[in-house]
């Protein structure tokens, strides 16, 4: 019998993480065993290459700003795994982890008396935890985002108020590509019959995809760029920017704690779902519920003279975002990268990216099953040099920096809960 939240965590972890069969039945079928939770909730739904984490944390904001009770489910975690559950922003207790645990595991085990090969994956175990919580604590809005992709996702399980997709690029090709049509019709699988969906930025090719399929369930498109915008960006320092938020009958001045660009355009998009959901909003609820809601790992400043940026970009187009910022913002600096990855990354078409702009590259690795290891890294650059341990790399990385650099971290969102939790 699991007691402890430490027990928890590790039978969590200890689950396996594929089925043989890629679909939703073991996941509805525990639900089912606990009565639908997921039913018993208004739900968003959320997906996309990159920004939904962003996306789910703005308008998380949004809806507990305006008086509601809201459950955020995302992944991975920066820290700690509590993060991947929350209740109004703040991440579940030990004690709930542990109590859904139980719960969850009472169920899978009244299946697997009459069916002994049963089982969840880790994923499919912790949504269920999620969808439980949310029922027990009657939420208004579960905002759901989704693990990979998005038609056969654990989370799609739902009919929600309305979906999101951010963006569509290239990442998990090998599950859900191998093309970008490939992906974008995974993630067209969150679209429900007849409920809105918000798009953000997306190639032709991709909008085309999204497009057939909303037709084909009726469902209306807000699209970025069309249906609603943002425009007159101002971006005052590392930490703050303004522009200006319409969508053809409203339009107002937004400021958030961030100098990206993608984290403006997910703030936008959070934006457009809170007008759908809340048609009689208040800009000035807007306004004061964004301008200090920050993520972690995304674009955030650890340290300011000189720069230390830590952001969990991973894929290629978040690295090419990410240095489009940093550019922007401060172009005549010189730049160091402290980088480490996961096995399955795209790790030479990054690294190829980053040396493009970066002085100095230093590539290194952590403690994590599936980070890549000094052997998967072949033939390096004169520019970059793995540097083994983490803690050596990254005092290397910072006692390399004078008045005139900069320092980005990037590659992992879990090697940046390494980074937090050396500086807490």
């Amino acid at each position: 019998m699991i007691s402890t939240y430490e027990e928890a965590l590790t039978y969590i972890h200890s689950l396996p993480h594929l089925h043989s069969v890629n679909n939703l039945q073991a996941v509805r079928q525990v639900l089912t065993k606990l009565g639908n939770p997921q039913d018993q909730i208004k739900t968003i739904h959320v997906t996309g290459t990159n920004g939904k984490g962003s996306t789910c944390n703005y308008l998380t904001h949004l809806l507990v700003a305006a008086g509601y009770q809201v459950g955020t489910f995302m992944s991975p975690y920066v820290q700690k795994f509590n993060e991947r559950i929350q209740l109004n922003g703040h991440d579940v207790s030990d004690e709930q982890i542990l109590a859904l645990t139980q719960i969850v595991q009472a169920a899978v085990n009244q299946i697997q008396m009459q069916n002994p090969d049963f089982y969840l994956v880790e994923f499919e175990f912790v949504c269920v935890m999620m969808w439980q919580l949310f029922a027990q604590q009657s939420v208004d809005y579960g905002i759901i985002e989704v693990g990979i992709g998005g038609q056969h996702d654990k989370t799609n399980v739902i009919t929600p108020e309305l979906s999101i997709i951010t963006n569509v690029g290239l990442d998990h090709e090998q599950l859900i590509g191998p093309s970008l049509k490939d992906i974008a019709q995974e993630k067209a699988g969150i679209i429900k019959s007849q409920r809105p969906v918000i798009v953000g930025e997306l190639l032709p090719e991709t909008q085309t995809v999204i497009q057939e399929v909303a037709a084909a369930q009726a469902a209306p498109v807000y699209q970025l760029g069309r249906d609603f915008q943002y425009q007159q960006i101002k971006i005052d320092n590392w930490d703050h920017s303004q522009f200006q938020w319409s969508d053809g009958s409203q339009h107002f001045p937004v400021a958030i704690a961030s100098c990206a660009q993608e984290q403006m355009r997910d703030a936008a998009i959070a934006i457009k779902a809170f007008t759908i959901l809340q048609p009689h909003f208040s800009p000035l609820l807007i306004k004061k519920a964004l301008q200090k809601t920050q993520l972690k790992a995304r674009m955030q400043i650890i340290a300011t003279d000189p720069p230390i940026i830590l952001d969990g970009a991973h894929n290629l187009p978040a690295i090419e975002a990410l240095l489009h910022n940093i550019l922007k913002i401060a172009p005549n600096r010189r730049i160091v990268v402290l980088y480490a990855a996961m096995v399955d990354k795209d790790r030479n078409a990054i690294l190829s990216v980053l040396q493009q702009a970066a002085a100095q590259i230093i590539v290194t690795s952590f403690e994590e099953p599936r980070a890549a290891q000094q052997s998967d890294y072949q033939n390096l650059s004169s520019t970059c040099r793995f540097i083994d341990p983490w803690p050596v790399a990254f005092g290397q990385a910072v006692n390399s920096l004078d008045s005139e650099s900069l320092l980005l971290i990037c590659g992992s969102l879990h090697f940046a809960g390494v980074i937090l939790d050396l500086l807490s």
